[in-house]
């Protein structure tokens, strides 16, 4: 990532260090639910940003979803733009996501979001259409032993033994649709480095649940280890580079889809942030009195406003088209949040 001058002066970049994943990395200590992705995760964002793509691309365009871990929000992104004039690009930094994503062989649990797609299950009709798209693009199969070895063992097991009726069926890309999805090792901070290898517009940049990797920021992280991060971060700088990026990038019409998770949304202040542009979280609609993580630090320094917001909207290069609703695990209120932003050069 190219850092401005003011953001050089002033601190360093960390080192982050990739976790291993896994398809199911750890349970939660608290709640013993796993900690994981699942296909068509935060499903209207996905589905108003594919029609969004589908409308001002009806020529057919290039979707980059970065971060895409296992592959499994690329695989629903491609279920949603079946026709083969959408390629679909995954990008991602740890090896081992990105050698789970190029096998391209995935299981599906009883008893989780997206247990409606087994074989044997009868979805509701609104996921009826999900389904019948997921299996245009993915087929059971069975399994060889290192595909027995996608899932952490403990939480595996945990998960498994806990369940009554325990299912568990693997999928894999069918072998027509392999081409029209690209996985890749890549980050988002190279993304004024991409060139096309079509003629095809650039129509979507999806960074979903992950800016705060690139600016530290993790609210959540924050309350339940009642610290802040050792590092100091511009986050402004740092989001102001990144959208003049994606601007550069993105063509005519083109979207940018973010997370509905509350780290891409409340930004915790940095030492660069001016007290005019923060509030404490005890003045924010997320605090909670009540809860014991929240009244051991009620003076966190928050932006007022969320810097990526700013960003976005500064100079008039981008205007949000889609929402969905995001709130703090560790209690507080549930708040809409704009998830889909489209460009309007």
């Amino acid at each position: 990532m190219q850092i401005t001058p003011q953001y050089r002066k002033t601190q360093h970049t960390p080192k982050i260090n990739q976790p291993a994943f896994k398809g199911l990395m750890r349970l939660d200590p608290k709640t013993y639910a796993p900690l994981d992705s699942w296909f068509f995760r935060d499903y209207n964002t996905l589905k108003a940003a594919a029609d969004e793509i589908k409308y001002t691309f009806p020529q057919g365009a290039e979707v980059l979803d970065y971060a895409c871990s296992n592959g499994e929000e690329t695989i629903s992104l491609k279920s949603l733009l079946p026709d083969e004039k959408y390629k679909i690009i995954g990008y991602d930094t740890s090896e081992s996501a990105l050698k789970l994503a190029r096998r391209g062989v995935y299981t599906v649990f009883s008893h989780w979001h997206d247990s409606f797609l087994l074989p044997e299950a009868y979805p509701n009709r609104a996921e009826q259409p999900l389904k019948t798209g997921f299996y245009r693009i993915m087929e059971e199969t069975l399994p060889e032993p290192q595909d027995r070895l996608i899932n952490n063992k403990k939480s595996y097991f945990n998960l498994k033994n806990r369940l009554p009726g325990f299912i568990e069926s693997f999928f894999r890309i069918t072998p027509d649709k392999k081409d029209e999805i690209d996985i890749r090792r890549g980050s988002i901070g190279n993304l004024d480095k991409y060139r096309s290898q079509t003629s095809k517009p650039l129509g979507a940049v999806f960074f979903r649940n992950a800016l705060y990797q690139i600016c530290g920021n993790d609210l959540n992280e924050t309350l339940e280890q009642r610290k802040i991060s050792r590092f100091s971060y511009d986050k402004k700088a740092i989001i102001e580079d990144f959208v003049d990026k994606l601007y550069s990038r993105l063509d005519r019409g083109g979207i940018f889809v973010i997370g509905d998770h509350i780290k891409d949304h409340l930004f915790l202040a940095d030492k660069m942030t001016p007290d005019e542009e923060t509030i404490y979280f005890k003045d924010t609609p997320f605090f909670n009195r009540l809860d014991d993580r929240h009244k051991k630090v009620p003076f966190i320094r928050l932006f007022k406003e969320s810097p990526l917001k700013t960003a976005l909207e500064k100079g008039n290069r981008f205007t949000p088209v889609g929402y969905s609703t995001t709130h703090l695990v560790a209690g507080g209120k549930k708040m809409t949040v704009p998830t889909i932003w489209k460009i309007l050069k």
